[in-house]
Order: C-alpha cells, then structure tokens, then sequence
C-alpha cells in the first residue's frame, strides 16, 4: 500500500510540470494568432475597407464622446443675410427676432423667454411708463431636429439714456417656469429715423449688390456732423431663400421695410402668414418691385396674383426703340474731363452680350404704366402702398451698371421718390431735394408707410381753440374759454403766418400739406409705436374726459334708502310682533342696520362701477378695396382695489403695452405705490397672444395700447365706385354698424383745391348708396350733423364718452390731398379681437372708424434737376443753394 502511495506521489510529481507546460503552450499559440491577425505596424496589414462594415460595427464598439444637449443657438433680427452685422433694429419699433435652436439628446419642451436689454444686461424702461418689456412662447424641440423659432421684441426707445445700445437677450427655460437651460444675448446696431430696410428676394441675390452704391441709397454729403449725417437711406439685405423666408410674419412688425425687390423665387417658399403679412403692409404703404422677366409668370398663380399690375403677354427683345424715352427724360449734360465738354450719358443698347431679354406687359383692372418709362414699368396702387413691376432685367448690368443715369430712373420711377438736386460745397457733392423744403434725411420721404394711429400730428391745442370758437358761433358759450398754452410741437400743417397770428383767429384750412400732416418721430421716424402721435394724445385726451364711473341717480338713492326703511321699521316690528316679541325688534334692528349698509354697498359698487370699470377709445382704419382693419385700442382700466388685468387677443398679429403718460404728466398714472418697475409679459401661443403683469393699485386708472390687423368681411370692407359720368357709389361690406357718417375730399388743385362733402348718416352692413357732394358751409366743422351728435359735438358736456378730440385728428382737411376720400364715422358696438381678464361690470367702447376710400394719383416722375457730376456748375451758385435749402427745413 505504501509502495503504491509513492508510485502516485511520483507519478505526479512528473506529470504536472507537463501540465503546465501544455497550458503555456496554449496560451503562446492563441496570443500568437491574435498577434498575427492584428495590422502590422509597418503596414504588412491594412484595415478592411469600409465596405467590409457596412453597419458600421466598429464604429458603433467605438466609445462614442457624449454630445451637449443644446447646440449654440444662432439669434439674428428679422430681416436678415449671412453678413454678420446685419442686425439692425430701430427704437420705437417692433421687431423679431429669429433663433436657431436644436436639442441634441432629448425632446424638449419649454419656452422662450426674451427681453431688450442694455449693454450690462438689465431690461430698459418702457419710455413714459412704469413698466418693462418681456416676450414668452412655447417652444418644442424634437431630439435631433433643427428649429427657427420667432421672438417678438419692443425696441423702446433711447431718450437720453446714457447707455444708449439695445441687446437682445433670449433665454431657454423649462416649462413651468424652470431654470434656464441656454442663453443667447445678441448685440445689435441702431437704425437711425430716417432709415428702413429693403429686402432683396432673388434666386441670385449677388446680381443685385449694385443697389447697395446707388446715390439713393446711400446720398451724398459734404459735411458730416454725426454719425446720423452719413448714415444711408437704406440698410440692404440679400437674403439666401432655400427653404425659409427670414421675413417677420406680422405686418406690424414689418414698419423698418420700406421696400422689397422681388426676383424669379417660388413664392410658395413663404408661409401663410408672411404672405398675408405682405398684402397688409402693402396696402398701409409699402412697396414691392418685381423684375418682370423672371418672376410674372410664376407669380400669377401665387397670393400675388390678384395684385399683380401687368401679365407677361410672352418675352420680347428688347432694341433701342424702346428705351428712347428713357434718353429723353432721364439724361441730363455733364461735364467730362475728356476736353472739358458736356455730352449726355445716353443708354445705348449694347448687344455684344446678347439681346436685353424682356416681357411684354398687358395691364390689369386699376393698373398704369409709370409715365414717363417707355411703358417699361406698370404699377398698381394698393391703398397706400404700390406694386411695381419691370419688363426688363433690373439686375442686366448694361442697365443697372452700365449706364450712368440709371440711378435717375431708380429714384424716381421705380422707388417712386422725389426728385433731387446734387450741389458742390467745399470741393464735395452733396445730395438734397430738389423742392429744397425737407432735410435730406426726413424719413417721411424715404419710406411710405403710414398709420393714422401713429403718424399725424398733434395739434390738440389749436383743435381746442377751434371748438371753443366754433361753440362760440353756436351760441352755447359766449366767449372762448382760456386754454392754457402746450408745448405743442410746430407742425408741417401750419404756415409761419399763422404761427404768428393772435389765438382768436380761425386756422387757415385751404391748403393741404404737402406731406399729408404726418410727422416723423426723432428716433422712431414713420411708423413707429407712438403715444405722442395726433391720435394717440386725442385718444388719452378722450379717456381723461370721460370719468369712467357713473354716480347713480337720484332714482337710485331714494329706491334703497325707502327699501332700507321699510326692513328696519314696519317689517322688522311686524315679523316680531307676528310672533309675540315686540321687544325682540330693538335687538335687531343694529343687525339690519350693518346688513343694509353693506348691502347698499355693494348695489352701488354694481351700479357705478366702482369695483372696476373700463372706458375704451378705439381707431379701425380701412382701406378701399381691401377687408382687413387695422384696429388701435386705447383702454383705461378702473379699480377700486388692486387689481392685476390680462389682456387676451385672438388676433397673432396683436401688440400691446402700457400706454405712455402724457409729454407733462409727471407722476405715475398707474398709481403704484412701489419703487421702480414691474414687468409686463407678452406671450405668444400659436394664434393667441396675451399681455398679463399690467397692474391697477387701488382707486387708481391704468391705460393700455393695443393694435393688431382685423379681418372683418370675406371681401371687402369699402368699395368705392366712381362712374364716367360723375356718379359715385359706395359699398359698405362691413358686420359693423357706423354712425354719423360723412365723406370728405378734395377735387382741383392738388394743394388748394375745394373741399366737399357729402353726409351719409348711419350705415348699416350690407349698405350700397350714390354718393352726393355739396361744398361745406365751414371748412372746420364740415357738417352741422357732426355738432349735434352726442358723441362727435364739440360740446363736451352732452356725452359721457366723447370721440370729439379724435374727430378734429381725422377730419383735418389740410391732411387731404385733390383725390383723396376720407370717410369718417363711429360705432359703440365692441370690435371683436380683445377680452380683458378680469371683466369690469361698467364698461364704455367707442371706436371711430376711418376709410380711406381714395388715395391721391402719384404725380408723374421727373427726372433730377441734374447729376452728380456737377463740374459744370458754378461752386458758388451751388452753396448758395444749399444754404436756401438748409434755411427752409
């Protein structure tokens, strides 16, 4: 037993050294074979090629670096190209920002939070009020998906703020009011008041870079004082269009545009809304050029179509023939160094590159060829705004590069802008108008578009003196009431005569002005969000006026004091004595008394309003022709307590903010008791838009400016129809009934022609009338239907709410040019598009309604007085020109 023990323990002590072995040689073999199939280092092996992982195997085995979970958005102001310094916004305007945003790990779903700040970042002021700005909207962010979300801002103005830079600051927050995940703060370059966009859409955006040198776009000066001196007229904009227009898609937020060139893209590339927003700031004056050749044929199926001035009746080469017009009229003898002689810079057709390709145009209903063109150009009037369209190439270089005069032709052709006059002054060209009675850089000249709620002027105070003369000569007050003086701007209305004459005196209403009677903002220019507008001090004049709350009658008082006394007296001694405990009476009767005051109370909180009431003044302007309004909504909100409002549009083009104080209110008209500002908040949500945060302290009145665009008929919303024989007819396609209404115009003379009138009364939605004129017996009153209206009277004291401060703003006859037809008219019914949260039981709306039934005919072009190169003029004749023109602005 023993012997086989050790034969064991010796058996394996010699076995298990080979065990060992066999396992070291196991393990060299494989270490081996993964060595070989490895790639060498001195390339005997190469990697498989990737046809070899078509699933991208090793990739996926790869340790992927993890992603952050928001790429850095890209914020740019609308409109705006790939340049870098293209954004631009202007004080006083809205705007919109667009923002790049993209969740890379994760759905998303938050909201944008954004505000106008200055350079440290803090939130600015709302100018004459309590309050700043915010913008929310919802926002939703597919993992992995690209989205460009619009953010509404108000730019306010820079007064005399030391820090005078705006910045847009947008922030990412989850919902629910959460942190914030990203932030964007993006700087910006202030536009000047006299300068707008225009906003070049062209498949080949580069072939129109040469608007960018024209003299009417950027004007020459010999002197610069500020930077505002040689800032351009215009900031041009190429877009690149592939699959997004970086247009706003509000009208009202289009207001820094004055111009769009159009040029062979698909319209359908715009969205519904910026196609409809195009259409409104067409008509409120805008203007879009479309260069014909590429662009008529795709367009007269488009949302264009029935706004188009001319179709293309198929291409046309155009020869020498056709420009001859353009010689006669646009060319002008200049100076050349070549022996010092005058020649005309003629266009001559070169056709070394090929024919000038052009169309042939056929008008359309309410369309004319541009005077003065060869019938090259067509335009079509749109309320105040134009159509123009080109049957030639704008961007062919013979014409646009090539020939020296073409910038004649674009200034006062196709932008359809005053002719000018270019003078020497110190060895430097200088550009200024040719009338010489505006500054080169007045806005008014450099963009049309115009609404009445922010535009006119104001001239509360002479319009006062003129109604209480008027009351005067109606034999309800004996002598005018003393009004004290205003700091009241000169207007562009009134002539230096009439600044001098004494008060008493009648204004002279026989001239119309040359620009209309519209003003132009310091900062904001034309169009601007304006509470200092003509109509936006008559409106807060109105609001003033009426108190808001209604004391209760006589009525009133003795029906609850009797009720009163009847439950203290012989109702509580019968009930008592009824159950044998007269003496019970006296017990209850101090109970009764607490309960009856309370109750009186509160009948008359129900009765006057005083828990809240709100008074609204409102302007609808509408254009011929067309069925949307643009509605301006002054509100003044009541409270006997402290009250926080929202204000709920279902309008997406709404805007709204406090309303300013008037230019000498000092203190606060909101009341607040508090340090500081608070901060409004204007949410967007598909359709929907809100403005919530607008605070009312205790017995105290806020007021609120809102306005958005308002479709009220399928069609239109005034037809105006004027037959060869003189005949007029008018076509109310409105749901609103108007009242008081009258017609005004003026025929003749573009500046001092007649003025006439014709009285319709009340118009009822469907209504279809011939329209008489007749002279009015005074030009200031116009209709004696007008003085003995409740609301229209200039006797103030007839109505609870008057619009009679808003009626001398629309009913100025010097705002009328020989053409123009004004239809002026009200309405108490409640012009849908707001509702105020919470509701006030007393509530007073009226809105004045303005229809612009006419505008006057463009004049015809003319070419500029002469060209920039004036060599053939002597330098001083030409400073002495400039100096009449300085001393006229």
């Amino acid at each position: 037993m023993a012997d086989r023990d050790s034969f064991q323990s010796s058996t394996t002590q010699l076995v298990e050294p080979l065990r060992l072995s066999l396992r070291t040689t196991l393990f060299l073999t494989v270490s081996c074979l993964l060595i070989v199939s490895l790639p060498g280092c001195s390339g005997c092996f190469s990697a498989a090629p990737p046809e070899d992982d078509p699933n991208g195997d090793r990739k996926k085995l790869a340790k992927k670096k993890p992603k952050e979970d928001f790429d850095r958005p890209e914020l740019k102001v609308l409109p705006h190209d790939d340049r870098p310094s293209s954004n631009f916004i202007k004080p006083g305007h809205w705007a919109n920002a667009s923002n790049r945003l993209k969740a890379n790990n994760f759905d998303f779903r938050g909201e944008l939070f954004a505000q106008t700040t200055n350079k440290s970042g803090q939130a600015v002021d709302i100018a004459g009020t309590d309050y700043q700005f915010a913008s929310n909207r919802p926002i939703a962010l597919p993992k992995g998906q690209e989205r460009w979300s619009d953010v509404t801002y108000f730019v306010p103005r820079v007064g005399n703020a030391e820090d005078r830079n705006r910045w847009f600051s947008c922030r990412l927050r989850s919902r629910g009011g959460g942190r914030d995940t990203i932030t964007e703060t993006l700087p910006t370059t202030r536009l000047f008041a006299h300068q707008f966009y225009v906003v070049v859409l062209a498949s080949t955006a580069d072939d129109f870079q040469f608007i960018n040198t024209l003299d009417s776009t950027k004007p020459l000066v010999s002197f610069v004082l500020s930077p505002e001196d040689k800032a351009p007229h215009y900031r041009v904009v190429y877009p690149k269009v592939i699959d997004r227009v970086p247009l706003p898609e509000n009208s009202l937020t289009w207001t820094s545009i004055a111009y769009i060139v159009w040029d062979d893209i698909d319209p359908s590339v715009m969205t519904p809304d910026q196609q409809q927003a195009m259409i409104d700031w067409l008509h409120w004056g805008g203007q879009l050029i479309i260069s014909g050749p590429s662009s008529l044929d795709t367009l007269k199926i488009s949302f264009l179509a029935d706004y188009l001035p001319a179709e293309s009746e198929g291409n046309l080469e155009l020869d020498q023939s056709k420009f001859e017009e353009w010689n006669k009229v646009y060319v002008k003898e200049e100076r050349v160094m070549e022996n010092n002689r005058k020649v005309p810079r003629r266009f001559e057709v070169d056709l070394s590159d090929g024919p000038v390709r052009g169309v042939e145009l056929k008008l359309n209903e309410d369309s004319e060829y541009v005077p003065n063109t060869g019938k090259l150009v067509a335009e079509r009037r749109l309320g105040r705004g134009r159509i123009a369209v080109t049957a030639f190439q704008l961007k062919d270089p013979r014409i646009c590069k090539n020939w020296k005069n073409f910038d004649n032709l674009w200034n006062n052709a196709i932008l359809r802008r005053p002719r000018r006059k270019f003078v020497s002054n110190e060895n430097a060209i200088e550009t200024i108008w040719a009338d010489g009675s505006t500054h080169r850089n007045d806005s008014r000249l450099v963009s049309n578009l115009r609404y009445i709620s922010r535009d006119l002027d104001d001239h509360h105070s002479r319009y006062a003196k003129e109604d209480q003369l008027l009351l005067k000569d109606l034999g309800i007050v004996t002598e005018p009431e003393t009004l004290p003086e205003t700091d009241e701007p000169v207007s562009s209305l009134d002539t230096i005569d009439e600044k001098t004459k004494p008060p008493a005196k009648k204004l002279d209403l026989s001239k119309a002005s040359p620009l209309g009677g519209f003003i132009s903002d310091e900062e904001s220019g034309v169009a601007g969000w304006n509470d200092y507008s003509g109509a936006a001090v008559a409106a807060r004049q109105c609001l003033q006026d009426a108190s808001g709350i209604s004391i209760p009658d006589s009525a009133f008082i003795l029906r609850t004091t009797a009720i009163y006394l009847l439950v203290l007296v012989p109702v509580n001694w019968l009930f008592f004595w009824s159950i044998g405990r007269v003496e019970w009476a006296w017990i209850a009767a101090p109970a009764i008394a607490i309960f009856g005051a309370l109750s009186v109370i509160k009948l008359a909180e129900l009765d006057i309003g005083f828990a809240r009431s709100r008074t609204e003044i409102g302007i609808m302007e509408v254009q011929e022709g067309y069925h949307r309004a643009h509605v301006s909504r002054f509100t003044s909100l009541y409270s006997s307590l402290s009250t926080p409002y929202e204000l709920e549009f279902d309008q997406p083009s709404a805007l709204a903010l406090p309303l300013a104080r008037g230019r000498n209110q000092i203190s606060s008209q909101h009341g607040r008791f508090s340090a500081g500002s608070t901060t409004v908040h204007f949410q967007q949500e598909g359709s929907n838009v809100s403005l919530s945060g607008f605070q009312v302290a205790s017995n105290s009145t806020g007021m609120v400016h809102s306005e958005y665009m308002l479709p009220l008929a399928s069609d239109s919303i005034f037809k105006w129809q004027a037959a060869e024989d003189g005949t007029t007819t008018l076509i109310y396609g409105g749901d609103l009934p108007i009242q008081d209404v009258g017609i005004i115009r003026r025929v003749g003379d573009r500046f001092t022609g007649e003025i006439e009138v014709a009285w319709i009364g009340n118009l009822a939605p469907g209504s279809e009338l011939e329209v008489k004129f007749v002279k009015p017996k005074d030009t200031w009153s116009l209709f004696d239907e007008w003085n003995q209206s409740t609301v229209f009277s200039p006797n103030l004291a007839e109505a609870d709410v008057s619009l009679r401060h808003l009626l001398n703003v629309a009913k100025d006859v010097r705002q009328l040019k020989a053409g123009d037809v004004r239809l002026v008219g009200w309405t108490d019914q409640d012009v849908q598009g707001l509702q105020i949260t919470p509701e006030a039981p007393q509530s007073t709306l009226r809105t004045l309604v303005l229809g612009h039934l006419k505008h006057c005919d463009l004049p015809d072009p003319k070419s500029d007085i002469n060209t920039r190169r004036v060599d053939g003029i002597e330098p001083e004749k030409q400073g002495q020109v400039q100096l009449e023109a300085i001393e006229n602005l």
